[in-house]
């Protein structure tokens, strides 16, 4: 009886120690980066062409690389007081269960102002591109 316990004393610590290391399988997900690792292929334009129920409209678009699971989202930031105004937009990496890569993001703003100087696109308070000329297209 003695030799049992004795053996149950001595294997105790060694299960203690790998249990905490047991895993299921299920790996942790990686947090997504705050901010894209490259971005390419900038511009902007205003849409202003004519037709029934047309509304001028402000678009923006690039391409940003991103690891995988992560996906990216352009949205409006304010206009500024210039003549004519800038406009800034903002990006912005959130998790997602896709594929990492290229991948394009678009901003549409309508109604839009007839003339913009520049767009200035920023993420994470840290700009990543400046489009200027903004071509209006009629």
């Amino acid at each position: 009886m003695h030799s049992a316990k004795l053996l149950s004393f001595l294997t105790a610590p060694i299960l203690l120690a790998t249990g905490g290391c047991a895993t299921t399988g299920a790996e942790e997900p990686i947090a997504p980066p705050v901010c894209p690792i490259e971005t390419r292929g900038w511009n902007a334009w205003v849409s202003a062409l004519p037709g029934p129920g047309a509304t001028p409209t402000l678009i923006v678009q690039g391409e940003v690389l991103l690891p995988a699971g992560a996906e990216a989202t352009l949205t409006a930031g304010p206009t500024d007081r210039m003549m004519p105004p800038g406009q800034r937009a903002v990006l912005a990496v959130r998790g997602a269960d896709r594929p990492g890569g290229w991948q394009q993001v678009r901003l549409e703003i309508a109604p839009a102002l007839p003339a913009y100087s520049s767009v200035i696109v920023g993420c994470d308070g840290n700009m990543v591109a400046t489009i200027s000329p903004v071509e209006t297209a009629r």
